[in-house]
């Protein structure tokens, strides 16, 4: 009995540095596929590139274009127009590279805080992903300094209270 708990205990110690790989593997893929997104998309809207479609993007999931388009349609309906980048979550693009947290996985998700970077001030994203086909694909995108509701959001590890209503 002893012999086999001890041989239990070797093969665990062995396999988790494997399984530690894995998690990190699968959060630099994560890492990867937020940044090769927003790279293409600022330098689309830096290049004016007209052939750029981020719909079509494969690190985009269908339904995070659906809710993209909902809410321009709804602002046109309100305002004529929306008042800011939805995925930027800003008026403007950011010069200076984006920077990327941690990804926290659970299961076939993921959420990682991407900072789009203005000087000295950095504006949190809450980015969420989900894996299909063992591919990660955004399916969403929060401003963690200026989403709306009645609860805490906390995204990647980070928690933040929603802003006051008016």
């Amino acid at each position: 009995m002893k012999t086999k708990l001890v041989a239990f205990f070797l093969a665990f110690s062995l396999a988790l540095p494997f399984a530690s790989q894995a998690a990190t593997g699968e959060g630099e893929a994560i890492v990867k596929v937020v940044s090769t997104f927003y790279k293409g998309y600022i330098k689309a809207l830096d290049t004016s590139d007209k052939k750029y479609n981020w719909r079509k993007q494969p690190e985009v999931d269908p339904s995070f274009v659906r809710k993209i388009d909902a809410l321009i349609e709804e602002a046109k309906k309100e305002d004529g127009f929306l008042g800011y980048d939805a995925i930027l979550m800003a008026q403007d693009w950011p010069r200076e590279e984006m920077e990327y947290a941690t990804p926290v996985i659970k299961g076939d998700t993921a959420e990682i805080i991407a900072y789009t970077v203005w000087g000295d001030n950095k504006n949190p994203l809450c980015v969420t992903l989900s894996k299909k086909d063992t591919h990660w694909r955004i399916t969403d995108v929060i401003d963690m300094d200026w989403f709306e509701g009645e609860e805490i959001l906390e995204c990647g590890g980070i928690k933040r209270a929603p802003k006051e209503k008016k």
